[in-house]
């Protein structure tokens, strides 16, 4: 009978890398592989790390013990990338709406351990308020018709709630600037609203920590723009850098290090996350 090709939705092309990152580190080619896991024509593996051949749950003892894939945590992680495999994909709910680069990114929430967002023209989507986020959407003009813009403001404000109330859940660390909290995105209402906003998140959720850097701090270490930067229970992290429409993934190990040290320099460069909220303060009441 002829396998039929699954489709390499993004959950399942982040379990596709997870095994060509496994099969890499042993040093197989992928006829290596295929013979070291007992398949009998390399395009079977190429097919797994291409996304578009699953995994069965009942084979992964053997792939753990082929690939030397140890680590309880990890196989942990590899056990619920097969299992969501099965489920619907954000792209699938929201057709035209959550598709490609957006449907690597959803998928990504779902995953990672934790996210290290700088995003210093407007707040972060996850940690916008709903007024706010209108605003944002309606002036990217990326959606050109009213039904449009609400089917994506419902994908975004799903995917804030499912973010931040995994049953694991998701560690963000956000730095922001002081002159994007005083920008009067959506007017000056929807704007103190916004930073009143922030301020509930980092007192509500303790896996949420936000610093601000002042206007007073000048050239600071994130000058070369806004990325995101993901670990994940695999260990393989990866860092996002977001366009209008395209979105880039990088997976190359130094340079996600390179990303990381620049993370760990904006936290030095901006205020404490006390002094941050002490600072939202004053651009709340500024904004009255």
């Amino acid at each position: 009978m002829l396998k039929v090709a699954v489709e390499p939705t993004p959950r399942r092309r982040r379990l596709a890398s997870e095994v060509r990152l496994a099969r890499t580190r042993l040093g197989w080619s992928v006829e290596q592989a295929a013979a070291a896991l007992g398949y009998g024509s390399a395009s079977t593996i190429s097919k797994i790390e291409n996304g578009t051949q699953g995994i069965k749950p009942q084979q992964l003892p053997h792939f753990f013990d082929v690939l030397q894939i140890a680590d309880p945590a990890v196989q942990e992680a590899w056990r619920e990338m097969v299992r969501n495999a099965r489920d619907r994909d954000w792209h699938q709910r929201y057709p035209g709406v959550a598709d490609d680069p957006l449907g690597d990114y959803l998928a990504n929430l779902e995953i990672a351990n934790t996210l290290f967002i700088w995003c210093p023209v407007v707040v972060h989507g996850l940690l916008q308020c709903d007024d706010y986020e209108r605003a944002v959407v309606v002036a990217s003009r990326a959606w050109k018709s009213g039904e449009d813009i609400e089917r994506f403001i419902t994908v975004r404000r799903n995917t804030r709630l499912s973010a931040l109330s995994r049953k694991t859940p998701l560690r963000i660390w956000a730095v922001l600037t002081e002159a994007q909290l005083r920008q009067e995105v959506g007017g000056r209402a929807t704007a103190r609203a916004q930073v009143l906003h922030l301020i509930e998140l980092a007192r509500a959720h303790r896996d949420i920590v936000i610093q601000v850097v002042p206007l007073s701090r000048g050239a600071h270490a994130g000058t070369d723009g806004p990325y995101m930067a993901w670990t994940f229970p695999t260990g393989h992290d990866s860092v996002t850098i977001e366009g209008m429409k395209t979105a880039l993934h990088l997976n190359d190990p130094a340079t996600v290090t390179d990303y990381h040290t620049c993370s760990d320099h904006l936290k030095t460069d901006a205020l404490p996350p006390k002094e941050s909220l002490e600072l939202l303060a004053r651009i709340a009441k500024d904004l009255l």
